[in-house]
């Protein structure tokens, strides 16, 4: 039975937006702004639900409890099907670390916040991404906000200010857009890219067009519209292929799919050359599996890439029509099901879902607490590194790896480096120094204070190596993760103020437990299906001409293949640099640390500055020259504290070549060689 109003182009415009979406997760450069998929089924999707609810409103038959109950059927059976296999191949797959933030974004996807759990985890045009499961739900905890909050507006504003409603659509457009683009400038752009408030005109511009067709009247020619819905072809056609993950987005540029989305939805007539293309059976059937497609696909996709070393384009195009297959089976046996009400009434519905999201959410949390305190991959690894010369690189709280690594270890090492990834290069037996490297990524001055007082607790050393960044002392570096250890950070800050070490920073950790009986059960499941158990036995003969990166036993990190850049391309250095704000507090608070490490535990500090690429370092320079200025910054600081500095953040004092650079601000150990000899 066709429905009142169906717009066949509609679903023929779902499938233009879905396929792009789905080529550029797979990896295909050509749909390098495939992405922008999304922003047209927000279109559609204000579109869609604002003519719903006015022309209920108009025959007076709206009701909110059938709105969301419309809403919950169309969108959670099928989602919550889709969480429930994905969590069965997140144990064959993922590592327990993978699994922990997979089952924290499973709770943020079904209590409608996935979008902002993202924003803090994982920037969506980063490498990472791709090897998350969940990602793409970040679009869809922002419909459902919209789907809450939306109709209970619109009531409101139909009862009281009917004549009000279109203003209120342009405000909505006007304001959100407004806040996008200053937020796109400003911020960098993964806030904005998941905030709602960032979204919100791009559903409003759908809403503006429900209103016009329902009270406006278009006296324009069918050639005209049939001129008009072209363009908006066109429009999406060019973003999709000629925009790329450079491209600064959501911002004004997301108006070109978006305004295409709107012009195809305003003049696509029943004559018109798009109306009748879109019509087509084979994107109107796509159209229709488009929501179970949108769900299936990054999954397979994610697990794909985890599951082949070699991720070709054959396995890619097996895993997208396997996500076709499963897509069809979804709508035809989930989707469809779960809509009619006279195969499941209300009460039967409501109780299947309340009672799945109740066991699925409480599986979440059992998952969460085992797999990050009594048996994390942060403590496996740390554990097996004490008896073997190296282990693989692999996703996980480097944090918390170093902090177990901290309270495993058994070696007694005369100089500890604590910075950024900048400095996991150090040799592994420079001046015959017995060295131990506990940086990690993106090291702030919360990590470099949390991490060195354990590491004092635990270990003696003669010398304390600082990697010496420019972003320590900048206001708006956006660094949070050192809030994993917090704790420690905030013990060990409590000592330096008071400048006596009068709190243990490892008490209570309580990281040997037996486990209860279900905490056996997840145990022996991992064991027995998991694929990726980290048992990775090996040496430094077995290190050579890899592709992951490896980790040795002195916390040395040797990059793999795929991350070394044979030929490196000048690039802006803008890591927590895209923004600056020196900031006086950080810089008293750095010279304290350094100060309370040599007057309380009376070890000698070094600052180290680790140079970047020479050419990005060059172009870098002439754009935001903050650099120069912050080497500066620690010169002055090693002459107030009487401490050594070493290195520069120009490799030419170094003598550091080209060749010796991972990409335009790693370098590799011949470069950090030269830099480690400047200690005697």
């Amino acid at each position: 039975m066709i429905k009142k109003n169906y717009r066949s182009e509609i679903d023929g415009l779902r499938a233009l937006a879905v396929l792009p979406v789905v080529f550029y997760h797979a990896g295909f450069e050509l749909f390098s702004g495939g992405y922008v998929g999304v922003d047209v089924f927000f279109v559609i999707s204000g579109y869609l639900i604002t003519s719903i609810i006015l022309r209920e409103l108009n025959d007076n038959t709206f009701s909110l409890k059938s709105f969301y109950e419309r809403r919950a059927r169309r969108i959670l059976p099928a989602l919550t099907f889709i969480i429930i296999v994905s969590s069965f191949f997140a144990f064959i797959f993922l590592t327990k670390s993978e699994l922990v933030g997979y089952f924290q974004s499973v709770k943020a996807v079904l209590l409608f916040f996935s979008n902002f759990y993202f924003w803090k985890s994982t920037p969506y045009f980063k490498a990472d991404a791709d090897l998350e499961p969940l990602l793409h739900t970040w679009s869809l905890s922002i419909e459902e906000q919209f789907y809450i909050v939306f109709p209970i507006t619109l009531l409101f504003l139909y009862k009281f200010y009917k004549n009000k409603i279109f203003v209120f659509f342009i405000l909505v457009f006007f304001s959100s857009l407004f806040i996008c683009q200053f937020l796109a400038s400003k911020t960098g752009g993964t806030l904005n890219f998941y905030f709602t408030l960032s979204r919100a005109w791009e559903l409003a511009l759908g809403s503006i067009c429900a209103y016009i067709l329902i009270y406006k009247k278009l006296s324009f020619s069918e050639s005209f519209k049939n001129f008009i819905s072209i363009i908006g072809f066109v429009l999406i056609f060019i973003s999709v292929f000629y925009f790329d993950k450079e491209t600064l987005y959501p911002s004004i540029n997301t108006l070109i799919p978006t305004i295409g989305t709107t012009l195809i939805i305003l003049f696509a007539s029943s004559e018109s050359l798009i109306k009748k293309l879109l019509s087509t059976k084979i994107l109107v059937g796509l159209g229709l599996i488009s929501y179970s497609l949108y769900l299936w696909h990054q999954p397979l996709l994610a697990f794909g890439r985890i599951a082949f070393e070699n991720f070709s384009n054959e396995k890619k195009y097996a895993l997208l029509f396997l996500s076709i297959i499963l897509a069809l089976f979804s709508y035809e046996f989930i989707e469809k099901l779960f809509r009619h009400k006279n195969r499941i009434n209300i009460y039967q519905f409501v109780k299947v879902c309340s009672v799945s999201f109740i066991l699925i959410i409480l599986f979440s949390q059992i998952n969460i607490n085992f797999f990050s305190k009594k048996n994390s991959t942060e403590i496996t690894l740390a554990k097996l590194l004490v008896n073997k010369e190296a282990i693989y690189s692999v996703k996980m709280d480097e944090r918390r790896f170093v902090k177990n690594r901290i309270i495993y270890e058994t070696l007694s090492p005369n100089i500890l480096v604590v910075g950024s990834s900048r400095v996991r290069s150090t040799p592994k037996k420079g001046q015959d120094l017995k060295l131990l490297n506990l940086s990690v990524s993106g090291a702030s001055i919360e990590d470099q204070i949390a991490i060195t007082e354990m590491a004092l607790e635990k270990f003696n050393p003669q010398k304390i190596i600082l990697g010496a960044d420019p972003w320590l002392f900048n206001k708006k570096n956006n660094q949070i993760r050192w809030k994993s250890i917090s704790k420690e950070y905030q013990r060990s800050l409590s000592n330096i103020k008071q400048m006596e070490r009068n709190d243990e920073i490892l008490k209570d950790n309580n990281l040997i437990k037996d486990y209860n009986g279900y905490e056996k059960i997840l145990d022996n499941f991992y064991n027995l299906f998991n694929v990726r158990k980290l048992d990775y036995d090996l040496d430094n003969n077995k290190i050579k001409n890899l592709k992951r990166n490896v980790i040795l036993r002195n916390g040395k990190i040797v990059y793999g293949s795929r991350e070394i850049q044979k030929d490196i391309k000048p690039k802006l250095i803008d890591y927590s640099m895209n923004q600056f704000e020196f900031s006086k507090d950080k810089y008293e608070i750095y010279k304290q640390f350094i100060y309370y490490i040599k007057t309380i535990h009376k070890k000698d500090v070094i600052l180290l500055l680790s140079p970047y690429h020479y050419t990005s370092y060059k172009l870098t320079l002439k754009k935001i020259p903050y650099y120069l200025e912050m080497e500066k910054k620690f010169e002055k600081l090693s002459e107030d504290l009487n401490i050594k500095i070493i290195g520069s953040y120009n490799p030419l004092k170094i003598k550091c070549e080209e060749k010796e650079f991972v990409d335009h601000m790693h370098p590799k150990e011949s470069c950090m060689i030269k830099i480690i000899n400047q200690i005697n």
